[in-house]
C-alpha cells in the first residue's frame, strides 16, 4: 500500500494543492469582475461632476447677470465654462474613452443672464460600454440625464 504524506496540520499535500487551486481561481474571478465596476463608478462620478458644473454655470449666469457658455471640446477632450469671450471660469478634462455627440443642439450650452438656456436640445455622452443622454429644456434652464 502507498502511504499518504501528511503535513503538520493533518492535511495531505493533494488536499492543500486543491485548496490553493480553488483560492487562486476565486481570486482571478474577483479581479476580472472588479474592473468593469471600477470603470462604471468613474463614469458615474464624471457625470455627477458634469451635472454639478452645469448647475454652477447656470448659477453663475444668474448671480453675475452675465451670459455663460458651457463648451464641450472633443478634440482637446475637455469642457470649459466661460463668461464672455475672454473669461474662462473652469476647465475639466474628460475621462479616457469619453466622447460627446451632438444630437439636436451644438456642443455649446449658453445660459442667459437670468439663468435660462438660449437653445434647448440633446447631447449624448458616449463611453466604451455605455451611453447617456443629456436633455436641456427651454424655459428655466433645467436638464435631465438618462442612460441609453
Amino acid at each position: 500500500m502507498k502511504q499518504r504524506r501528511v503535513l503538520d496540520g493533518g492535511y495531505t499535500l493533494i488536499e492543500m494543492m486543491m485548496v490553493l487551486f480553488i483560492l487562486v481561481t476565486m481570486m482571478g474571478i474577483v479581479v476580472v469582475n472588479v474592473k468593469p465596476v471600477q470603470e462604471s463608478r468613474q463614469i458615474q462620478q464624471f457625470i455627477q461632476l458634469l451635472t454639478s458644473d452645469l448647475h454652477y454655470a447656470q448659477q453663475y449666469a444668474l448671480t453675475e447677470r452675465a451670459q455663460v457658455q458651457f463648451k464641450f471640446n472633443n478634440a482637446s477632450e475637455q469642457y470649459t465654462i466661460q463668461s464672455g469671450p475672454l473669461r474662462k471660469i473652469k476647465s475639466v478634462n474628460y475621462l479616457e474613452g469619453v466622447h460627446f455627440q451632438e444630437v439636436s443642439t451644438g456642443l455649446v450650452i449658453e445660459y442667459n443672464g437670468n439663468g435660462t438656456i438660449k437653445k434647448g436640445g440633446t447631447i449624448i455622452l458616449r463611453t466604451k460600454r455605455e451611453s447617456y443622454k443629456f436633455v436641456f429644456l427651454l424655459g428655466k434652464g433645467r436638464f435631465y440625464v438618462e442612460k441609453l
